[in-house]
C-alpha cells in the first residue's frame, strides 16, 4: 500500500472525527440560532475558550446534527474510497460542506491537506498505469 495513500486515508478519517466532535457541543446549545455565523461549538471549555466553528445553519440542534453525519461520511470517504479517480476532490468537497456546517474551522484544513495528498497520489497512480 502506498504511503500517501495511508496518509491521506489518516488524515482524512482524523478530519472527519475531529469535525463530528464538534456536533454534540452544537447540539447541546439547543433548539436556538447561533449568535454569529462563527461562534464556540463548546462554549464550556473554559481552559480552551470553546471550538470556534461556523455555520450557515440558523439552528444549533440541525447545526450538531449536520455536523457529525457530515464528520462521519467524511472519515467513512477517507477510509474507503480516497483511491477512486475523483477521490482527493470529494474528500475536498466533503470538508468544506462540513466547514459549513458547524465542523470546526481547524479541521478542514487538515481535510483539504488530506484532499490534495489523495488527488497526488491518484495522478502518480493513474500516470504508472493503475499500480499502488
Amino acid at each position: 500500500m502506498n504511503k500517501l495513500k495511508v496518509a491521506a486515508s489518516a488524515l482524512g478519517i482524523f478530519t472527519g472525527l475531529a469535525g463530528a466532535s464538534h456536533g454534540p457541543g452544537e447540539m447541546l446549545q439547543g433548539n436556538v440560532a447561533p449568535s454569529n455565523t462563527v461562534f464556540q461549538a463548546w462554549p464550556s471549555l473554559t481552559a480552551l475558550g470553546g471550538e470556534p466553528a461556523m455555520t450557515i445553519i440558523p439552528n444549533l440542534l440541525v447545526t450538531g446534527i449536520l455536523t457529525i453525519t457530515v464528520g462521519v461520511l467524511l472519515a467513512v470517504w477517507a477510509a474507503k474510497f480516497i483511491s477512486r479517480k475523483h477521490g482527493g476532490l470529494v474528500l475536498i468537497l466533503f470538508t468544506i460542506v462540513m466547514l459549513l456546517v458547524g465542523g470546526g474551522i481547524v479541521p478542514p484544513l487538515f481535510g483539504v491537506a488530506a484532499g490534495v495528498i489523495a488527488t497526488v497520489f491518484n495522478f502518480k497512480r493513474a500516470k504508472s498505469g493503475g499500480v499502488d
